[in-house]
């Protein structure tokens, strides 16, 4: 197993492992123990002991008055308020359904992350899993529209940073037009057919014209097509490239 304290002094910044988004947890977690997770990962990452680490905690203004009873005065309206509840519940049910009780405390909080192996606890000092992580399937039980759900995640998780490998590749064409065969793209990419069809799949919407049945093309012919530049920069590279239009 790879963890925080064994990678920390060789990564800038802190190390979120990238199996708990991949891996569904920022997704069934509520925001208060999203939040808390992320912070554990910044304390681990930068104090050597568990006293050190609490004292670090203590001093996050975002965990202050985390997993007690939300107060009304702190929301901006009772909309914001109600909206935040319901949520709330809604992670206590989900918590619930697979026999967990919502922690009323961070010291609570802390005790399920170990028990789900998101914290290790080494009696001096915590540590988190980098890889292998934990699996959300394997510790909650889920309806059939959650597994589904977090399915869609974690091939998002696979597809994305190849996706966005071919973007930048094209971008950096400095065209909009291309002519090029899934052969070349794999060889680009450096990745397999199931893998390619899944980035062919997210291309599409930002094609002026989609490929007519594109996955059954032979590997060798050329895909022909156009990217609509304003559509990646919006949904994609975020606004601020948006000067940038071809």
């Amino acid at each position: 197993m790879q963890t925080i304290r064994d990678i920390r002094h060789n990564q800038d910044g802190v190390v979120i492992p990238s199996g708990f988004a991949a891996n569904g947890w920022s997704n069934v977690l509520s925001h208060e123990m999203n939040v808390l997770f992320q912070a554990l990962c910044f304390v681990v990452t930068e104090y050597e002991t568990k006293a050190e680490m609490e004292k670090g905690l203590d001093e996050i203004e975002a965990l202050k008055g985390a997993f007690s009873v939300p107060a009304k005065e702190a929301f901006k309206s009772e909309e914001d308020y109600e909206g935040y509840v319901d949520l709330l519940n809604r992670f206590k049910a989900f918590l619930k359904r697979s026999d967990y009780a919502y922690p009323a405390s961070r010291v609570e909080a802390i005790e399920l992350f170990v028990k789900w192996g998101l914290v290790i606890d080494n009696e001096d000092a915590w540590d988190i899993p980098v890889h292998p992580f934990p699996d959300v399937p394997q510790l909650f039980n889920l309806s059939e529209a959650e597994s589904l759900a977090l399915a869609h995640v974690k091939l998002e998780a696979l597809v994305h940073p190849i996706f966005s490998r071919l973007v930048m590749m094209l971008h950096e064409r400095d065209e909009n037009t291309f002519s090029i065969s899934k052969a070349e793209m794999k060889e680009m990419l450096n990745t397999n057919d199931q893998m390619l069809t899944e980035v062919l799949i997210k291309l599409t919407p930002y094609m002026e014209e989609a490929i007519e049945n594109v996955l059954e093309l032979p590997d060798d012919e050329k895909l022909n097509f156009t990217i609509v530049w304003e559509r990646i920069y919006e949904d994609f590279l975020g606004q601020q490239f948006s000067s940038n239009v071809q």
